[in-house]
């Protein structure tokens, strides 16, 4: 399951990616961000590919009804097939690499795919690990397939630039592989800076983190991946309903888990205050009481209503979360939907 990945100053031309799959494809076909596609480094690498189909990133594009005409399309762009092969170019974040990446895994049985994330979240994150999803009546990835891409390419020229925001959201996702692996890459995060320079040097270790955990449990059976989902069960619910980033909204995830792990008895309280420290003090994310101030509050049963469809549901009663009972050692757990949405009172997420 783990992709050649790859660290580039600048877009790679047609022999690069050659290079990178170790054969020449007759066709490269490029889905692309159509909003990218302005970009002006992006715009000049395009003109030397003769199949591109622009898409609008977004939710939307993962929705299952409008897969057939998105697979009609590019059938007739690409027509008639390469004998020698065809190779499918995912050219945006983590939506683009998701539609992309799930059309790969279907077209004439699979195609080899390369994934060129263009967010530094899709970078750190959605890029690797094979999952690519589409959404179902409004509800997310709940069709899917697990299809690793030949190669990730990450180039460093398509960062610059990124709002702040961005960057936020990446340093979430950093700090929940942090949490996760422990050891120096949490130690690194004491020296966090909210700039691209620090997120693009600790994002070869947080990739290879994220793989050791891919290849414990490639299509997710045994359940040990299941731990890249810490900050994901209030986090997706965040998300959905303020809107705000996924890093972002995993981040405070982050928060909910370390306080509930060490209520539960699993975490020391020291390493609590010290991981709490430095999400919110040397990273500036929010405590529940601060979120609350900032965000109006989410009723106890608008919680239950966001995560009635969430995977990590085991039945209509209880759900998979994941604790962690020291940094870089997370285990999950049974536990029931009122206990968390009890927790999540108790912590000030959410009001009656």
């Amino acid at each position: 399951m783990k992709s050649k990945v790859e660290f580039l100053k600048s877009l790679p031309s047609k022999n690069k990616m050659a290079e990178v799959l170790g054969f020449k494809p007759e066709k490269f076909l490029i889905v692309c961000d159509r909003t990218l596609a302005k970009n002006h480094e992006v715009k000049k690498w395009l003109k030397d590919f003769a199949y591109v189909y622009s898409v609008r990133g977004g939710e939307d594009l993962k929705d299952l009804t409008s897969l057939g005409d998105h697979v009609k399309k590019i059938m007739k762009l690409v027509t008639p097939f390469p004998v020698r092969g065809l190779c499918i170019v995912a050219v945006g974040g983590g939506t683009v690499g998701d539609f992309t990446g799930f059309v790969a895994s279907i077209l004439k049985r699979g195609v080899p795919l390369i994934q060129i994330p263009t967010t530094l979240l899709a970078a750190m994150d959605s890029a690797h690990g094979g999952k690519t999803a589409l959404n179902v009546g409004g509800f997310k990835n709940q069709v899917g397939s697990f299809y690793p891409a030949d190669a990730v390419l990450i180039v460093r020229s398509l960062f610059e630039g990124l709002p702040d925001l961005q960057i936020r959201s990446a340093s979430g996702e950093l700090a929940k592989m942090a949490l996760i692996e422990g050891g120096p890459l949490f130690s690194k995060l004491k020296n966090f800076k909210a700039d691209l320079d620090f997120i693009w040097e600790h994002l070869p270790e947080a990739i290879e983190a994220k793989y050791r955990w891919v290849e414990k449990d490639p299509y997710e059976r045994s359940g040990e991946r299941q731990v890249l989902n810490l900050g994901h069960s209030l986090g997706h619910p965040l998300e959905s309903y303020y809107g705000i980033p996924h890093g972002i909204a995993v981040a405070q995830g982050l928060v909910f888990a370390l306080q509930w792990s060490q209520h539960q008895g699993y975490l020391p309280v020291a390493s609590e205050s010290e991981a709490l420290g430095l999400l919110t003090e040397q990273m500036g994310f929010l405590k529940p009481k601060e979120f609350a101030k900032k965000h109006r509050s989410m009723s106890r049963s608008r919680l239950m209503r966001l995560i009635s469809e969430d995977k990590k549901l085991t039945d209509a009663r209880n759900m998979n979360f994941v604790f962690l009972e020291n940094i870089g050692s997370p285990f999950r757990k049974k536990m029931t939907l009122e206990s968390f949405l009890t927790e999540t009172q108790r912590q000030g997420w959410t009001a009656l």
